[in-house]
């Protein structure tokens, strides 16, 4: 196991050894090997597989840090936590302040390992997933969770101390549960009101719903507001979108479903909305035809948007690619850009013709600068000072 250190502007790397061991190709070992984030000193947070001490078959988990400037390593937490095969580790994080969040898949063990101190804690085993879904939601800033069980959701605070226990939902709830606002002080819970299957849109292991209905919930738990569908008015389902940077606002979407066509239903007479979530004010949006019709445009974050969306609160507006409201778009998209951002840089994926074109706006002077990679790159793009992109596999890319 290596750490591969990039400089892309020097266009230089270097290369760090962190593990020399000889494992099987287990799934317990690969789900929790690997990088976590860094600390304020800049030293990479690692979890690393060593072989027993007492020389017994099996593995140990360190924690540890990298300075990536000196290539120096240090042990923050040796055999922190152990080996849980045949079980393995869902997905881990790490908080602003500095802990690093472990967590056994199916049997629901939680370790938290403080980074500056190395101290270890054992949260206990109600933290259960199920096959495969991951059924811890954690904040963005990584002090909160929230944790899906069988008959209810229930709120933790980073030391796992229980702030909120919420009954279930009706019916059936998007994927995953807790749409958490970017500065992490709310989440928005989609939902039907029954369990009928004409509010399945697809899916196999997790249902996508049509929503009927959308809780909103503060950081101690509580429900600040909730919104529903508009079934006298024929919108028969309702969406969240997302959120704007400051959190307590978003956007809403109603709609009804079309069926005229075969095969999955399609969303039809759509409207939308900003949201206060925490005083309910409704503010209807109109469709721009450009977005330089927007003055000041603020983009629409989530992790469920299949597309780019962008408004305008005091115009009123809101704009999206054309494309993107076609149901039959073979464009994936993705904002690459901060919503703190001066300018909006965003993705399009074409998965027919594998052509990837990324756009740059700047809102001042509506300058629009265009680049096009005629080849498949991989996933998960990231904007690197808005000027490189890097994906999965570790390609960079300029951009203009």
């Amino acid at each position: 196991m290596d750490v591969v250190a990039v400089k892309p502007k020097e266009q230089t790397c270097s290369f760090y050894p962190v593990a020399d061991i000889v494992v099987k190709d287990d799934y317990s070992i690969d789900s929790i090997t690997g990088a976590y984030g860094f600390t304020k000193q800049d030293q990479l947070v690692l979890v690393r597989p060593k072989k027993r001490d007492n020389g017994q078959e099996g593995i140990q988990y360190d924690v540890a840090a990298l300075d990536l400037h000196t290539g120096r390593m240090k042990t923050i937490a040796a055999n922190a936590v152990p080996d849980v095969s045949p079980s393995f580790y869902a997905r881990g994080w790490m908080n602003k302040s500095g802990q690093l969040y472990l967590n056994s898949y199916s049997d629901g063990r939680l370790w938290s390992v403080d980074v500056h101190s190395g101290e270890v804690q054992t949260m206990g085993e109600q933290f259960k997933n199920e096959w495969p879904l991951y059924l811890l939601y954690a904040s963005p800033d990584g002090h909160l969770f929230w944790h899906e069980e069988t008959d209810n959701f229930r709120l933790y605070d980073r030391n796992g101390k229980e702030l909120k226990v919420i009954p279930p939902t009706l019916g059936y709830h998007s994927y995953p549960a807790f749409e958490w606002s970017p500065d992490s002080r709310f989440a928005a819970l989609a939902f039907t009101l029954s369990d009928s299957h004409d509010n399945i849109l697809g899916g196999e292991d997790a249902y996508i719903i049509a929503p009927e209905a959308v809780a909103f919930y503060d950081e101690k738990g509580d429900l600040t507001w909730d919104v529903q569908a508009k079934p006298k008015e024929g919108l028969t389902h309702v969406d969240w979108n997302g959120w704007l940077a400051n959190g307590d606002e978003g956007v809403l979407s109603w709609y009804r479903l079309d069926r005229s066509k075969e095969g999955a239903p399609r969303k039809a007479d759509l409207s939308y909305a900003l949201a206060n979530v925490t005083t309910g004010k409704i503010t209807e949006l109109a469709q721009a035809a450009k977005l330089e019709d927007l003055k000041k445009p603020m983009p629409v974050v989530g992790s469920r948007m299949t597309s780019v969306l962008f408004i305008d609160r005091e115009e009123g507006l809101y704009w999206m690619p054309e494309k993107a409201a076609q149901a039959d778009s073979s464009l994936g998209y993705k904002l690459l850009s901060k919503p703190s951002d001066a300018q909006l840089i965003w993705s399009a994926y074409d998965y027919g013709s594998e052509q990837a074109t990324i756009t740059r706006y700047n809102p001042v002077n509506h300058a629009t600068s265009i680049t096009v990679f005629n080849e498949p790159l991989g996933d998960e793009l990231q904007l690197i000072d808005d000027t490189l992109i890097v994906d999965n596999k570790m390609n960079y890319r300029w951009i203009h």
